[in-house]
């Protein structure tokens, strides 16, 4: 009798401690990076979320894909929150209209795993393709943004801050996997979203390894593109990018993408409020010539 209540106990410990699990993960990572730096000019905002859990080498079927004349530069769209209130909120009738002018202009919206292909080889599954992004990871890009995108049928990446996870006005781990098995990807803004530019050498590989196995863990994926937080990076940034296993990586430099950037340092085009469709057009195909 004796050992079938401590068999009881156990059950019940068990039962107790697995909710928490996932949380400690969050909570246990960062350990690394020294005293936090002063996000002096960071200004937060609302809502995002992730895509395919494929690997970058995962099987992508080509067979139709053409190869560009020319060396491929992609338009990679930079949003933020989808909402109002400041220069990174787009709202949402934008947005809408952004996202029916690419569909019915033909665009094709890429996952992360196709724009490495279309960049590393120069072949394409359109004429016309844009990648959809979004930073920080804000509540209403899954309350906003994800309906639109499926009525769309469209896929997008968002890049997600570690800490920011089950936080106010930003993605729950649910939302992140609910988006991640409906096109929408998510991959690494690091843990703490703090400037690469000011960090040594050894902070910044702790940002980006624990927010890669923190990823991996969660989505059970191969985490592989990684945003630089606020677009600040340095030389050694590029370099302990490609080393912590990441193929992409992705900054706030303005224009259209193209591997002789190199993989580390993406151009992206940033979408603003105010845009008229028009202008939205001429954003993309002057970003997408190749």
């Amino acid at each position: 009798m004796k050992r079938y209540r401590v068999l009881w106990m156990v059950a019940l410990l068990g039962i107790l401690i697995l909710p928490g699990c996932s949380q400690r993960i969050v909570e246990g990572i960062g350990i690394k990076t020294a005293a936090p730096i002063a996000e002096d000019d960071i200004e937060v905002v609302e809502a995002a979320e992730n895509g395919t859990g494929q690997d970058l080498d995962g099987q992508i079927d080509t067979g139709d894909w053409i190869m560009a004349k020319s060396a491929v530069q992609l338009p990679i769209l930079m949003y933020h929150s989808i909402s109002e209130g400041n220069g990174l909120r787009v709202p949402i009738e934008e947005f809408r209209a952004q996202m029916v002018w690419l569909r019915e202009n033909g665009y094709y919206t890429l996952s992360p795993e196709e724009a490495f292909l279309v960049l590393t080889e120069n072949r394409m599954p359109s004429e016309k393709c844009v990648w959809l992004t979004f930073d920080d990871g804000y509540t209403d890009n899954y309350t906003e943004a994800f309906p639109i995108l499926k009525e769309n049928d469209m896929k997008a990446t968002v890049f997600m801050i570690g800490k920011s996870i089950d936080k106010g006005h930003h993605l729950t781990e649910n939302q992140m996997v609910e988006m991640s098995r409906n096109g929408i990807s998510i991959e690494s803004h690091t843990i703490n979203h703090l400037e690469l530019n000011r960090m040594t050498a050894v902070q910044q590989e702790a940002e980006m390894v624990q927010s890669k196995e923190l990823f991996d863990r969660m989505l059970d994926q191969d985490t592989t593109v990684l945003s630089y937080p606020v677009g600040r990076y340095n030389e050694e940034s590029l370099a302990l990018s490609e080393e912590a296993g990441y193929k992409m990586a992705v900054t706030t430099e303005p224009g259209g993408a193209s591997r002789e950037q190199g993989m580390q340092a993406l151009h992206r085009v940033r979408i603003s409020p105010g845009l008229s469709v028009d202008g939205f057009a001429s954003l993309v195909e002057n970003a997408s010539n190749h």
